[in-house]
Formats: structure tokens, C-alpha cells, sequence
């Protein structure tokens, strides 16, 4: 299968998956990392995933046995929220602000 380097771009042939201290061959940056795994989220920042112990450093190795590759950074980006998020934001914060109301003003 062939992989390629998010940081260098440079592509190589691995026969499975990503080991834990695997690194590029061109500029030695690990790809057993957060930021190269499909569960991450920058605008979290973090995994996506709910019982995921925290990273410091999301660029550096890790021994995470959730990590899953990401080929195609485009399939990186978020969906667009719907067309009515705001009215549905606008809505959830009427009803959380109800619950501190004074019920007698």
C-alpha cells in the first residue's frame, strides 16, 4: 500500500499498517500520530473517539491502538452545519437559560 507524508509529501511502500515508531523516509517525522490519524479533530483538539486517553504533543508518536491512517487529508474537513443550526443554538440556549430563571419575578 502505498502512503504519503502529510508533513513532506513524500510517498512510500508499506505492506500494512503503521507501526508505532514508524517515520518518514524523507524527513524522519513520525506517522503514528494524532494529527495523522482519521479520528483526530484540530478543532476539538483531540480524538473523536470518547474513551481516548488525551495527547500532549498530537504531532509526536503515540501508542494508540485506535490509530487509523488518514490517506486523504481532505476527508479531514468537517460537514457543513445544517442550514437551521443557528435557530437550533438559539433554542438550546433559551432552554438552558430557563433553567436558572426565577420562576416568581
Amino acid at each position: 500500500m502505498k502512503r504519503r507524508c502529510p508533513k513532506c509529501g513524500a510517498a512510500w511502500e508499506t505492506g500494512g499498517p503503521i507501526g508505532c515508531r514508524e517515520e518518514c523516509p524523507e524527513c524522519a517525522a513520525f506517522m503514528h500520530t494524532c494529527a495523522n490519524c482519521r479520528h483526530y479533530d484540530a478543532a476539538l483538539p483531540g480524538c473523536r473517539l470518547p474513551n481516548t486517553e488525551p495527547v500532549r504533543d498530537p504531532h509526536g508518536a503515540n501508542f494508540c491502538e485506535e490509530f487509523v491512517y488518514l490517506d486523504d487529508p481532505a476527508a479531514r474537513t468537517r460537514p457543513a452545519p445544517p442550514a437551521d443550526a443557528g435557530h437550533n443554538e438559539n433554542q438550546a440556549r433559551r432552554r438552558f437559560e430557563d433553567l436558572f430563571r426565577d420562576p416568581d419575578p
